[in-house]
């Protein structure tokens, strides 16, 4: 695919990469996700790309700013004339590449849906009439804060949510969004709290419903479907931002599993359950443990919705559920999916000594994977290493590491 260009590449935080051609941003991952897990693995990893890597986002969250006026081109370093007043300007975007304070008044983007554009247009026009000031993230003032939106790439339900810190016209704001998207569900949320998170602490439905329902359809390598699963998607569910990539990646993973035919599966740092979920019936039963109780009450929601009854799910955190609950070691399979940050030490030392024979790390973060690994690698030779491209124009990459005790 030829490079897109975007003219708000190099202000925009959205993207790191649009510079170079898809194949080569892909290229440039994998080749430092070779060199941070070269002490493990000295193979090629080939790297399972996103099929059009443009528009693949299910899921954005944008930020309305008030801010000073900086005249182009951008710089920190530059000092301001303070003889002269501040001219402020109100903007609708992601944030600006470094700075927390400062948006980039969004007129092109190419991550989310069609819709994002027209959207943001109806929304800075609604606001404009209305009268409607954007927050400043310094002296936090101002009422409209954040707008969020959820989309199923195999469904086509959509939700939108307006974060707030007051009232707004809520009757206009419905039919400013339903003159671009009017199938859209439609929600406003409170926050006034200081952190600049889209965190609400009220949410209510202004049209439709609180969520949307999106599917994950799990294909043998030969492409013939094997199993859907329907999630029921909150504005705060977690759910992996490219849907149709990760569900390559479930896929993958399912394989595997039917490969090593377990009969229990522990799903460590398992979120709502998307791995167990994917997998139930290949298994007698999967315990999913994660320490988020808003995943595990989506995970719950999830099992019953889909039927799925062998799946139980813990509300703990990982280190704390293996000192309290010893693992297994007989026909069982560690599926481990942590955050950013990696595992926690005591439970990467748990897992590493349970003497369960395969382990299969799914990692968002190569630098703490290779921490990890460290730990793990006493016990466990790695098998395979492979890579999913879930973030095209990032130089973020996700990482399946199969992992056999030696």
């Amino acid at each position: 695919m030829p490079k897109i260009t975007c003219k708000h590449f190099k202000q925009c935080g959205g993207c790191a990469m649009l510079d170079l051609a898809y194949q080569d941003q892909v290229s440039k991952k994998q080749e430092r996700l070779k060199e941070i897990l070269k002490d493990f693995w000295s193979a090629d990893i080939p790297a399972t790309q996103t099929d059009n890597p443009v528009f693949f986002r299910n899921k954005v969250e944008l930020g309305f700013c008030r801010q000073p006026v900086w005249k182009e081109p951008f710089d920190k370093k530059v000092k301001r004339d303070k003889t002269i007043p501040l001219e402020f300007e109100q903007t609708l975007g992601f944030k600006l590449k470094g700075r927390w304070d400062r948006a980039v008044d969004i007129e092109e983007c190419y991550l989310f849906d069609e819709h994002l554009i027209p959207l943001l247009t109806a929304v800075r026009a609604w606001a404009k009439t209305e009268n409607l000031e954007y927050y400043d993230h310094r002296k936090h003032t101002g009422v409209l804060r954040h707008i969020m939106l959820r989309v199923g790439k195999n469904t086509g339900e959509a939700i939108v949510v307006l974060f707030v810190t007051d009232d707004v016209p809520e009757k206009s704001f419905v039919s400013a969004v339903e003159s671009v998207w009017p199938q859209a569900n439609i929600m406003v949320a409170v926050n006034t709290g200081l952190a600049d998170t889209a965190a609400p602490e009220s949410l209510r439905v202004l049209k439709g419903k609180d969520f949307i329902t999106e599917k994950i359809i799990l294909c043998d390598a030969q492409g013939t479907q094997e199993r859907e699963i329907v999630f029921k998607l909150s504005p705060q569910s977690f759910f992996q931002t490219n849907t149709l990539t990760a569900q390559k990646m479930y896929s993958r993973v399912r394989a595997l599993v039917k490969e090593i035919s377990p009969k229990v599966i522990y799903d460590l740092y398992g979120g709502a359950g998307s791995f167990s979920l994917s997998c139930a019936d290949l298994c007698e039963k999967s315990l999913c443990v994660e320490s988020v109780a808003p995943a595990i009450y989506n995970g719950i929601e999830n099992a019953k919705l889909n039927d799925v009854k062998n799946v139980q799910f813990f509300c703990a955190k990982v280190e704390d559920f293996v000192k309290q609950q010893p693992l297994e070691r007989k026909d069982v399979l560690i599926i481990l999916d942590p955050p950013r940050s990696g595992m926690h030490p005591k439970a990467a030392k748990a897992v590493a000594e349970s003497g369960v024979k395969n382990i299969l790390y799914i990692s968002c973060n190569p630098v703490t994977l290779a921490e990890d690994l460290k730990i793990l690698t006493r016990y466990y030779d790695v098998k395979d290493v492979e890579a999913f491209d879930f973030f095209p124009h990032t130089d973020h990459i996700e990482t399946l590491v199969q992992l056999k005790l030696k």
